[in-house]
């Protein structure tokens, strides 16, 4: 998991510096602490589901690994907020010249780079705990495995939909993308439910406290979804959409009407006569 959380980092990353968003900035910081939080959290579960009377030697031999992971992460987590201070600086200003003065435009533009972002957090999330339930609980026999490993293709395309949804502002798909996030609710809870589920202890015994630290984490990210959705929802047909396909570039005119200010397709803003006499 170590693996694929810091890839998912340096994805994070790399888009948030060639698309200057600085709400990606702040999500790569979050992830950077999930990640450290998971770092102390396999210290605890290795010490705590190792047999004292078994394995003493491999505890031991792989204590400072387990130690030194939150050490590194630590160090560099105070390294990387430093830097996205100062490059919030930098692309809150270029958010400005593509958004302009407007503060309804920029409030919709931010929820709109929210909801993207939760998205990402909502599919890592996800896939990252079905693989570990389909790896660390089920076998070959069980009939939760297919149904496991649907659901991620299916999520995927849920978060496809809401993206298209999104921008063609269509209240009938962002509806249903909503109703899926119900369901995948509905989902964790369950999980949850039968993780603590007494009758379960023995399929459940050493492999509890990893399931739920990524499932509790699934399901606040997917509430959160819910409520960042109903809030676009609300935004439509206030010509964000237009506003969005300006900045990615893909409007023909040289340059577009906006309140007070005009947007050439390059994404540059151009004051509009008004505001020199104002």
């Amino acid at each position: 998991m170590f693996a694929t959380a810091t890839f998912f980092m340096i994805y994070l990353y790399i888009e948030a510096i060639i698309q200057e968003n600085t709400l990606q900035i702040f999500t790569f910081i979050l992830f950077h602490v999930y990640t450290l939080l998971y770092g102390v959290l396999m210290y605890f579960h290795k010490i705590s589901n190792t047999p004292t009377d078994v394995l003493d030697t491999i505890t031991e031999d792989s204590k400072p690994y387990l130690i030194a992971v939150p050490c590194i992460l630590s160090t560099t987590l105070g390294f990387w907020i430093y830097i996205s201070f100062k490059l919030y600086g930098i692309f809150g200003w270029e958010m400005y010249k593509l958004i302009g003065a407007n503060v309804l435009f920029r409030d919709m533009y931010k929820q709109y780079l929210l909801f993207v972002q939760l998205l990402k957090m909502d599919f890592y999330f996800f896939v990252t705990f079905a693989s570990q339930y389909v790896l660390l609980i089920l076998h070959s026999g069980d009939i939760e495995l297919p149904i496991t490993v649907a659901l991620v293709p299916i999520s995927l395309v849920t978060l496809i939909i809401a993206v298209y949804a999104l921008k063609r502002e269509s209240r009938f798909l962002m509806w249903i993308f909503i109703l899926g996030l119900i369901g995948f609710i509905g989902y964790y809870t369950f999980k949850l439910v039968r993780i603590y589920d007494n009758t379960q202890d023995t399929k459940y015994e050493n492999q509890r406290l990893v399931l739920s630290f990524f499932g509790f984490l699934g399901l606040i990210t997917v509430v959160f979804t819910v409520f960042q959705a109903i809030k676009c929802l609300t935004n439509f047909g206030q010509g964000l959409s237009k506003r969005i396909e300006m900045i990615e570039g893909n409007v023909n005119e040289n340059f577009i009407d906006g309140n007070n200010f005009y947007i050439n397709s390059a994404g540059q803003r151009r004051m509009a006569l008004e505001e020199y006499n104002a």
